[in-house]
């Protein structure tokens, strides 16, 4: 029985964009999903077909029409080939299709054009596409745009750390967080995955230190037992959605220079393969989309998949 959720893929016919459906053949709570693999095609200009005054423009505008058709032959060819992939590591051929689309006002704008006109449960992309992309530039132009703009889908951002089935919450006791945790809980629930709930403080206090002498110190108690409550109410989350306890793990990592920094340094020595977060923490502010602390991950994190929750 296959879940009704969809998730759509971006694939552009790059070295990348193998990694992406070997991303896909190795996380397995995908499989009972379905999946729509996409491509935005990038037409000749109509100025070509204009080019009918004689027989050698003639020719010209001939030869870039079988160009034209030879990429979506070469596109469909990868698609299928992606599906085909995807059906020998599990999953469900009813579950898999593909859909070509001619490009119009940009690549991102089509993707998220695509995403407005149908019900999709998220959005899987990289942080570079195709070998036009700049070496050595953390994110191509397209993801970067949709980092900042798809931000009522969840984005995930396929990385290239070996899939262990091993995922980094971050928790801060905000609305945002909670809503990582619940969409972390739908895609792994019944899973034999592995959580590490992580919640970061600048300041370091302890539960011992006297209440009423310093207000510094009350304000600084009063965070860590915020967040020792949303690691809880968290964990709960998971249980409640058939993660076993024994797969949870919690931690409150206090005294922390950059909160971006000590969560990478989590993710990394406990060899979490993915990092979840959401687009906005404590101050939830409405104007912006993005929050600091995802956007210093995200751009510092080229290994990790992150998971980016509305």
């Amino acid at each position: 029985m296959s879940d009704e959720k969809k998730i759509l893929v971006t694939l552009d016919g790059s070295k990348r964009a193998e990694r992406t459906v070997d991303y896909l053949c190795s996380f397995k709570p995908f499989r009972n999903r379905q999946v729509t693999l996409f491509n935005i095609t990038t037409p000749v200009p109509e100025a070509y077909y204009d080019l009918t005054r004689d027989s050698f423009r003639k020719i010209a505008v001939a030869q870039v029409k079988a160009w034209e058709m030879g990429q979506k032959k070469i596109m469909t060819q990868f698609l299928e080939e992606a599906r085909q992939e995807m059906i020998a590591a599990g999953y469900a051929p009813g579950n898999i299709g593909f859909k070509l689309s001619s490009r119009e006002k940009g690549v991102a704008r089509g993707i998220l054009n695509e995403i407005r006109n149908n019900e999709y449960h998220c959005l899987v992309i990289r942080r570079r596409g195709s070998a036009n992309s700049i070496l050595g530039i953390t994110m191509g132009g397209v993801a970067a745009k949709l980092v900042e703009k798809a931000d009522t889908i969840p984005l995930i951002i396929a990385g290239t750390r070996e899939i262990r089935h091993y995922l980094c919450i971050a928790v801060d006791g905000s609305p945002g967080s909670m809503h990582a945790v619940r969409f972390t809980a739908d895609m792994m629930g019944k899973t034999d995955c592995r959580i590490l709930l992580c919640a970061i403080m600048r300041t370091t206090v302890t539960d011992s230190v006297p209440e009423g002498q310093d207000p510094f110190a009350d304000m600084s108690l009063q965070a860590k037992h915020m967040l020792d409550d949303a690691l809880v109410q968290a964990k709960e989350i998971l249980t409640r959605a058939g993660i076993p306890e024994d797969r949870i793990e919690t931690r409150l990592v206090q005294g922390a220079q950059s909160r971006a920094g000590a969560l990478l340094d989590v993710a990394r020595t406990a060899e979490c393969d993915t990092i979840v977060m959401s687009r906005r923490g404590v101050s939830d502010v409405e104007n912006f989309s993005l929050g600091r602390i995802p956007r210093k991950i995200i751009y510092a994190s080229r290994k990790f998949t992150i998971w980016l929750i509305p």
